[in-house]
């Protein structure tokens, strides 16, 4: 019986095996005919483009959209900052794992003509700028404004072109991106109320255990490939190709498979997702108020948003110490959105900046 179930394992991490491979060749074989081309074709441009494409990469980056997701929800509409926070963080998850399943090239990794004007270390498919970028459209979705669905779309589009044009993804991989965030967002317009109404009809421990069920499932679908993938590595020619670009951004090596990247989007996840149920809890509270109300939520919360950010930053480990990284990754996250969605607001209403809810 043992030498059959020990036989059985060998033949299921084979299979998954097998199909990691196949990803990595789709993730190779839809590198469109024009990738390279376009790419080569905007940076050929000029230099001009820079400080323009690196604004709107930066629109795309995490911290920037935490920012701009907490100010909506500290002093505008909390429903909608929170409905925000969630997708973004559903999409953020979904990423990480798939580009530890797809493990694909950045464009600098594959043509030494392609400049890296960015350095990124980590995995090209499907790009995170262009998926997360999705959440502008969630918003438009959500506020019915037509001007403001002329700003989406055209920030959208540009954080997608800015990674083409910075060398850090193909245009295949972009459309990838923007692919996966709008069919994310399909589905959530589709099964939002009911997901939620079933959600708050359930038993508080229950809750409990489906919000830390979901970040488990997410971190173990992650440490699947991590560990199917253990004994991968970054190609030679890949290495080869980008060496001169990381020394010339104090980068070393090209990141290979870990849980990093999983570790923290979960724990992003787990504090939105937990940090909203307790303030549901309590009642939530009401964003109406004076201007210099709101002007005084957003500058105190971001200057305890900014100190966390900061503290996380300065205790960040050696990223050679995976396990070590990725509990930091996880905790510094869980940390930043637990404490934005809950205890941020709950200090507020402590100081009489937030008005609570009835009842709560």
């Amino acid at each position: 019986m043992f030498k059959l179930q020990k036989k059985w394992n060998i033949l299921l991490i084979a299979r998954m095996t097998d199909s990691v491979n196949c990803l990595t060749c789709f993730a190779m074989s839809y590198i469109l005919p024009g990738d390279f081309w376009l790419t080569l074709f905007l940076q050929g441009m000029g230099d001009w483009l820079t400080p323009i494409m690196k604004f709107f990469t930066w629109l795309g980056y995490p911290q920037a959209y935490m920012i701009l997701i907490a100010i909506i929800y500290w002093s505008f509409d909390r429903k909608l900052g929170l409905r925000l926070a969630i997708f973004l963080t559903v999409v953020a998850g979904i990423n990480s794992i798939l580009k530890q399943a797809l493990h694909a090239p950045r464009p600098y990794w594959l043509d030494p003509d392609i400049k890296a004007i960015q350095v990124t270390n980590g995995f090209g498919m499907p790009s995170g700028h262009a998926q997360a970028s999705t959440v502008w459209l969630y918003a438009s979705s959500c506020l019915k404004r037509g001007w403001l669905w002329a700003i989406a779309i055209t920030v959208v589009f540009m954080i997608g072109m800015s990674r083409v044009y910075l060398g850090v993804h193909f245009t295949s991989q972009v459309l990838a991106g923007w692919a996966i965030g709008i069919l994310v967002l399909i589905f959530i317009f589709r099964f939002e109320s009911k997901i939620v109404t079933w959600f708050l009809s359930q038993k508080f421990i229950n809750q409990l255990i489906l919000i830390f069920g979901t970040s488990a499932l997410y971190l173990i679908i992650g440490g699947v490939f991590v560990f199917i993938l253990r004994e991968w590595e970054v190609p030679a020619d890949w290495i080869r190709n980008s060496v001169d670009d990381l020394a010339g951004k104090n980068e070393t090596i090209l990141s290979s498979i870990g849980m990093a990247s999983v570790a923290g989007n979960t724990g992003g996840f787990m504090g939105v997702a937990l940090g909203a149920l307790l303030s549901h809890r309590k009642g939530g509270f009401d964003t109406r108020a004076t201007g210099w109300k709101r002007l005084l939520r957003c500058i105190a919360g971001l200057v305890i948003f900014l100190a966390l950010y900061g503290i996380t930053m300065l205790t960040t480990p050696d990223q050679t110490k995976e396990a070590l990284f990725s509990i930091w990754r996880f905790s510094g996250f869980f940390a930043i959105s637990f404490s934005t969605i809950f205890l941020i607001p709950l200090l507020f209403m402590k100081m009489n900046l937030l008005t609570p809810l009835k009842g709560s």
